[in-house]
């Protein structure tokens, strides 16, 4: 049973890491928009990421964490992680946790903020287009990674399940 702990934290990780994306790509973020006022929506904005902010990299840091402890909890040795099997599930799935972390770095610290910093300011909403526009493409973009994460971690617990 103690065996299980790691996994399922790992899933409780994963869980809080993409439902939060989901629900603020597809209701949180376009109820705030419907805020006529532009101060209100920039403050509520403001509140509402910098709590998903903190939620977020902390679910990404116990996912990192305890997916490494998984791999030393099956005893993996060296071929294992290039063999065509389990290898190249692995190497996509990390190769896409590196994508993910540097959208979110890139979400959470530069559009984000620069968005809100610009409603802030009262810039012109054809200024803040742009930058908002890209901050929707990001966003969107993390969750499908986000997800294709969740799918090579499914095939890669199969895959375990078969040895």
């Amino acid at each position: 049973m103690g065996e299980a702990v790691n996994p399922w934290i790992h899933i409780v990780a994963a869980t809080i890491w993409v439902g939060p994306q989901v629900f603020m790509f597809v209701a949180a973020v376009p109820a705030v928009r419907t805020i006529e006022d532009m101060q209100v929506r920039t403050k509520v904005m403001r509140v509402i990421t910098t709590r998903f902010n903190y939620l977020a990299w902390g679910a990404l840091t116990v996912l990192v964490i305890t997916g490494i402890a998984n791999l030393y909890e099956h005893d993996l040795d060296v071929d294992q992680l290039f063999d065509l099997n389990f290898g190249v599930i692995f190497q996509v799935k990390m190769t896409l946790l590196i994508a993910t972390v540097i959208l979110t770095a890139l979400h959470t610290r530069v559009l984000g903020p620069r968005v809100l910093d610009m409603q802030e300011s009262v810039a012109d909403e054809a200024d803040i287009a742009p930058v908002r526009r890209w901050s929707i493409i990001v966003s969107g973009a993390n969750g499908l990674i986000a997800l294709a994460i969740v799918f090579c971690g499914a095939l890669l617990s199969s895959s375990f399940a078969l040895e």
